[in-house]
């Protein structure tokens, strides 16, 4: 009889998940990487600092290069092969199928692009919040060295740089983002709790924090609570994929034709004079639509771990 991870204790589980990623991402990012400077001639350490980077199209070259390796070595291959070592059936799994009623697809795009006046004013307060120097400081750095990427990345207005930065950058966080914090993470946080929101507000706080940049971390906290939210009662990872990819595509296409906002990274898309009354409507409704989530969901922990206990009933039986 074959044992999968998912009979294991979830700590364990969570550390093999943890080590299978960072390890698949160190070895392929050492071998892109040497390919990457080969076609470019960059080396990696010169990729290490921003403020070198030359305007040219190995530069971008490199960089999307970079952002392929760790969709692939850090996101997508990690949480396929978990799946796989974890059930006998992986695409279920993760999550990768239908939503139990087709409005989900609807509804989770729309809850977070209204969502955004949410976003824009968590991300003020957040912005606000009192540091020490030093990490003040170092928060600075991080979130100056992720703007400059995304500068670096957007400056080219042609159609064929905003397609390609809608792949790299919405489709890749979508799908591999998703994977792995709500497909893999929020699954065994769930599972360890017992309890559906208490692995939502747990993958959520990891999938903020590993994005390093803590001047978002409220904004990007709350997002990934509607994104676990809508996972969890459509029971379909697909809807909240999709949702993350229309999200960070509106972004990516709201900048292409307005390269104000790209200059300035704390620029808003809502005029900060209505942002405060734009945020209370758009709190009301995302609540109305979580509501009805809530009461068009069939979802609960017995259902949707029910196989996981039986594996585990019958990998520990002696017969």
């Amino acid at each position: 009889m074959q044992t999968y991870l998912k009979t294991k204790p979830v700590w364990m589980q969570l550390l093999l998940f943890f080590g299978m990623a960072f390890g698949i991402l160190m070895v392929l990012s050492l071998i892109g990487g040497i390919v990457l400077s080969k076609i470019t001639g960059i080396s990696l350490l010169e990729m290490g600092d921003v403020n070198k980077w030359e305007h040219n199209a190995q530069t971008l070259t490199m960089i999307r290069g970079m952002l392929l390796l760790q969709f692939l070595g850090l996101f997508l291959i990690p949480s396929l092969l978990f799946a796989y070592f974890s059930d006998p059936h992986p695409g279920e799994y993760l999550g990768l199928k239908r939503p139990s009623n087709a409005v989900y697809w609807l509804i989770g795009v729309a809850a977070l692009l209204v969502a955004v006046p949410i976003v824009e004013y968590t991300g003020v307060l957040n912005r606000e919040l009192a540091f020490n120097n030093d990490t003040k400081k170092w928060m600075e750095t991080m979130e100056q060295d992720a703007a400059k990427t995304i500068q670096f990345m957007l400056q080219g207005r042609t159609v064929t740089n905003l397609v390609l930065n809608l792949i790299f950058i919405a489709v890749f966080a979508g799908v591999g983002e998703e994977l792995f914090f709500r497909g893999v993470l929020q699954r065994l946080f769930i599972r360890s709790t017992r309890s559906p929101w208490a692995g939502i507000i747990l993958a959520a706080f990891f999938f903020s924090f590993f994005h390093f940049q803590f001047f978002g971390f409220i904004p990007r906290f709350l997002l990934g609570i509607l994104l676990g939210a809508m996972y969890w009662y459509s029971g379909s990872l697909w809807v909240a994929i999709v949702a993350h990819v229309m999200y960070d595509g509106f972004f990516i296409t709201y900048a292409y034709f307005h390269p104000a906002l790209v200059a300035d990274p704390n620029a808003s898309l809502i005029d900060k004079n209505y942002l405060l009354i734009g945020t209370l409507i758009s709190a009301a409704m995302v609540g109305l639509m979580v509501w009805w989530m809530l009461k068009a969901s069939s979802a609960g922990y017995q259902t949707v771990y029910a196989g996981d206990d039986a594996l585990k009933a019958q990998n520990d039986s002696p017969f």
